[in-house]
């Protein structure tokens, strides 16, 4: 007896055919997450594009089509004679399956390969505002967050600076006025109230 491989439903007794059949569903997989069937035009594009470029060739790939071309029948605005048929190959093993193969496994790369970067520079973001943040919050600088507490602190500052020193110089003013009272005989203060 044969070794039967399954994949998505169907059985290969051809190792070849059974990883093309893997390599399709990952296509479909694919395609499927990048496609809008709420767009019918998107739909019908994809659908031709996936026929001039014979992706797929074993009954997954197939099957995935066939979904499509009946989507697109049931759209009003596009007719049955602009939906071309499926080119189904004379014998379901393909001779080029490496090459259909290599061409998804790069596509999947190159979208792995952007998807790593894209986090590499999004983490590189996140760690930079952090960074900003922190020496916004550890550093003892005026900056333009907290300059206005900064000049407030400053005026309060001096404020209570003037008002001790205003207090100082009252205080000093009472003593030196009474001392000069009691210095003065009472002639002299008339004399000092005439000249003022």
């Amino acid at each position: 007896m044969e070794n039967v491989i399954v994949v998505e439903g169907y059985s290969f007794t051809n190792e070849n055919m059974a990883k093309q059949a893997r390599t399709e569903a990952e296509g479909v997989r694919y395609v499927k997450a990048r496609t809008d069937m709420s767009k019918p035009d998107q739909v019908f594009n994809v659908y031709h594009k996936l026929l001039q470029q014979r992706m797929f060739q074993t009954p997954v790939g197939y099957a995935y089509l066939k979904e499509l071309q009946e989507y697109l029948k049931t759209i009003p605005g596009i007719r049955n004679e602009d939906i071309r048929p499926i080119p189904v190959a004379d014998h379901l093993v393909v001779s080029d399956t490496r090459g259909i193969s290599e061409r998804w496994s790069r596509r999947l790369e190159k979208e792995q390969n952007k998807l790593r970067m894209s986090m590499v520079a999004n983490f590189a973001f996140v760690v930079s505002i952090l960074l900003m943040f922190l020496i916004t919050a550890t550093s003892g600088q005026t900056t333009i967050l907290n300059y206005e507490k900064k000049i407030q602190d400053r005026y309060a500052q001096w404020e209570q600076q003037l008002t001790q020193r205003e207090k100082a110089i009252r205080e000093e003013e009472q003593e030196l006025e009474l001392d000069f009272d009691t210095v003065l005989d009472d002639e002299e203060k008339k004399e000092l109230q005439e000249f003022e």
